[in-house]
């Protein structure tokens, strides 16, 4: 059911899931605030004062996100904009004004509080277990001291307390759900048409004269573009990992030292059948559910099929269609009564009615797994690259300062660096700032290389991270500059790029004309096909192909258009498909989500979107009133 409501995600229903799920709790995120020895402040918030360093540190962090999510994609000049500057500086006055409400709160955090939150976190851990060794190489690595992080995540342990304290107060009516779940399940109809780009290129002449107006018109847009070669040095963690020798005492070690971790346990497949009574049930609804429930288990227990029970008569219509099939249980999905009851049973055995919140379960357990430990010989490989990179991460950490450090202070040579870390110097081919091959494909690399440090000081670059695992120093061995094409070079790219804007220019204004045609009942969808000659199809969500790019742009088209006003009136429109061409629509049915067809377990989480939906209002309207209610001071001059 979820797959459903994830393929329905676009167009205007998208608007009203992106609104329920999008938690603003980034907004309530942390920075460390630093004491620099000249103090320059860019803020005043309540008479907390803001540092040019924080902000400079907060503008880099950002910078480096955005570059990272984007990539070349990215216009870096939108750093330097005052909207840009402004945005991250007033996210660091939301910040201190929350930490102000925290401590007049009296929120804490004990020590071990904060331990227990910091040994929790997946990244720091081997094997399941907290690693200390990782934790602090981790966090090196990122560029935090242990005590900066430290306070860090105390601080953000203390907003989690007021926004679960925001949230839980938060209470999920049965008609929002009821409302989410018809949207998130709607299905609709249309029939639709193709408009063919490659049609329209038959009534097209470009002439030569054509051509040389828009050379003449553009010509700076015609030409080679500049080249860059150079020689780098690249420090990664897979490539140390190579140069780690391990003795079999170790790998063996490791594997009787870590069990656990190839332990794979014992797993439980399990059927159910509910019957249907809440916790606002009244006694007499109650009674007649058990009744139901032991019916069904005395029909169970005396050879009925478990599977066609469920299918004929289980209340959780999802998992009664897969004759009551729920799978492996996971821990703590199902209540605890449930839990206990599948855990208690034996393969094949069929327990008494079991209540949970949501009525009265019969459960089967169909199939059952023994726990299973794997062999050293079978993860032994396993163990040994891991080990080798838990070497190499180590190093990596040892070293990296190293060549930040050589490569700057050594500026006009990387042998320096090659020399005392043993690292090789290579050589790039030819790239371009917005196209490389190998590890230029990277655009930070790029930008990095068409710098003005590295193109006209031709001194060694800054290290360059391209990912978290390695880092790159490069200097200019070559560099070609930009060259003028002439236009024979370029006719036939400018004879085909005037061909496409002008078979999409008409392609687009048949479509607005006819769309404006039937919108006005100046023409009917019949006549449409007759006059144009075009082929009509039918689309629907319950017929959809799955993981087709062209199927997937119709469903965003059609679940973008408005409902329907009444039946029998349709809804018209276009859009454009995967592959270029001009779809033009006709929505001809929309239908609501069976409230009734959803399970209870898919309820549940839809009434947590519904209440996470409430809490995050709730959580925005705090922020709103401590800056409406704050004394605000900004020193632009200072951005």
């Amino acid at each position: 059911m979820l797959s459903k409501i994830r393929d329905r995600a676009s167009g205007w229903i998208a608007w009203a899931i992106v609104i329920l799920i999008s938690i603003p709790f980034a907004l309530w995120g942390v920075n460390s605030y630093f004491e620099g020895a000249t103090k320059v402040i860019v803020a005043k918030a309540d008479g907390i004062e803001i540092e040019q360093e924080t902000y400079q540190q907060a503008l880099s962090q950002e910078q480096r996100n955005l570059v990272q999510l984007s990539g070349q994609d990215f216009d870096p000049e939108f750093f330097s904009t005052n909207e840009f500057k402004l945005q991250v500086l007033n996210r660091l006055i939301n910040q201190a004004l929350q930490s102000a409400y925290i401590k007049s709160r009296r929120y804490k955090i004990s020590d071990g509080e904060l331990n227990n939150q910091i040994q929790a976190i997946p990244s720091f851990m081997t094997d399941g277990m907290f690693n200390k060794e990782r934790y602090q190489t981790l966090i090196n690595r990122a560029g935090f001291s242990i005590m900066a992080f430290e306070e860090q995540q105390r601080r953000e342990a203390m907003f989690r307390q007021i926004e679960s304290s925001i949230v839980t107060t938060a209470i999920a009516p049965r008609f929002n759900t009821d409302q989410l779940i018809k949207l998130l399940l709607q299905d609709r109809e249309a029939n639709y048409i193709v408009l063919d780009l490659s049609s329209y290129y038959d009534r097209i002449v470009i002439t030569d004269d054509d051509v040389e107006n828009e050379f003449e018109k553009n010509n700076n847009q015609y030409f080679l573009p500049a080249e860059m070669q150079v020689d780098f040095i690249r420090l990664s963690i897979d490539e140390l990992s190579k140069d780690v020798v391990l003795e079999e005492q170790e790998i063996i070690n490791e594997y009787e030292s870590n069990l656990d971790r190839f332990i794979q346990p014992e797993s439980r497949f399990v059927r159910h059948i509910l019957v249907n009574a809440g916790i606002d049930a009244d006694e007499a609804s109650i009674t007649v559910a058990r009744d139901k429930a032991e019916s069904i288990i005395f029909r169970a227990q005396n050879g009925e099929d478990f599977s066609e029970l469920a299918e004929e008569l289980s209340d959780d219509v999802g998992s009664a269609r897969r004759g009551g099939d729920l799978g492996v249980l996971q821990p703590g999905v199902m209540p605890t009564s449930f839990e206990l009851a599948v855990n208690s049973l034996q393969e094949g055995n069929i327990s008494e009615a079991v209540r949970t919140d949501y009525g009265f379960h019969i459960i089967q357990v169909y199939k059952v797994l023994p726990e299973k430990v794997a062999s050293y010989d079978d993860v032994r490989s396993e163990l040994e690259n891991d080990l080798k990179i838990a070497e190499a991460e180590s190093r990596f950490v040892e070293i990296s300062e190293d060549l930040r450090n050589i490569s700057y202070e050594q500026s006009d040579s990387l042998e320096p660096v090659a020399n005392a870390l043993n690292l090789e110097v290579q050589q790039s081919s030819w790239f371009t700032q917005d196209i490389g091959k190998d590890i230029f494909s990277d655009s930070n690399l790029r930008r990095a290389a068409f710098s003005d440090l590295v193109l006209i000081d031709e001194l060694n670059s800054d290290v360059v991270e391209i990912d978290i695992n390695t880092l790159v120093v490069m200097r200019k061995i070559g560099y070609r500059e930009q060259k003028p094409q002439a236009l024979l070079e370029v006719k036939s790219r400018i004879t085909e790029k005037l061909m496409q804007e002008k078979a999409l220019s008409d392609m687009k204004l048949d479509g607005l004309a006819i769309v404006e045609q039937l919108q006005g009942k100046e023409s009917s969808w019949a006549d449409l096909l007759s006059r144009k000659d075009l082929e009509e199809k039918n689309w629907s969500s319950k017929n959809q192909i799955e993981d087709d790019l062209f199927s997937e742009s119709i469903r965003a088209m059609i679940y973008a258009a408005p409902p329907l006003a009444k039946r029998g009136e349709f809804i018209y429109g276009n859009g454009w498909s995967n592959d270029g061409n001009l779809i033009i629509y006709e929505l001809i049915d929309v239908i609501d989500g069976d409230v009734m067809a959803i399970s209870a377990e898919d309820r549940v989480k839809i009434d947590a979107l519904v209440l996470q939906k409430d809490g995050a209002e709730m959580l925005l309207d705090l922020e709103n009133k401590l800056r409406l209610e704050a004394d605000l001071e900004i020193y632009e001059e200072h951005l």
